[in-house]
């Protein structure tokens, strides 16, 4: 009996640890984190600020430092180039609107050289 009472007790006290250690952790997810994917957005970043940059390629989320609203705009601008930090692919920026949709909603996405959307650019949540 007594230890069938030890090992119960070892079961709860590990049950506890494990509960109370998952629910510490480093940050909010990725699901907190705002994917910029319009003009607007972009228009919105001051210098000094950071955002990630997130590679399917090379399944990396790297931070870019904005140093001026020049090159947040830059990666905006439909035609222009944005490379991962981490593997230095180069991709292109390429706007998409839907054929009714006024010039003013368009959304930023970053393709490869085949023409696959490889990335996206997003916010980093307050912590």
């Amino acid at each position: 009996m007594k230890k069938l009472s030890n090992t119960l007790r070892i079961l709860i006290a590990a049950a506890t640890i494990g509960i109370f250690s998952s629910s510490a952790h480093a940050g909010p997810g990725i699901q907190a984190w705002k994917t910029l994917a319009s003009e607007s957005q972009f228009k919105e970043l001051k210098a000094g600020s950071t955002v990630a940059y997130v590679c399917s390629t090379c399944k990396s989320i790297s931070e870019m430092a904005i140093k001026s609203q020049d090159l947040a705009m830059e990666l905006c601008k439909e035609g222009g180039h944005a490379s991962c930090p981490s593997c230095k692919q180069v991709t292109k920026v390429v706007t998409k609107r839907a054929r009714n949709d006024a010039p003013t909603h368009t959304e930023i996405s970053y393709v490869n050289d085949k023409g696959e959307a490889c990335a996206f650019i997003a916010t980093r949540p307050k912590m």
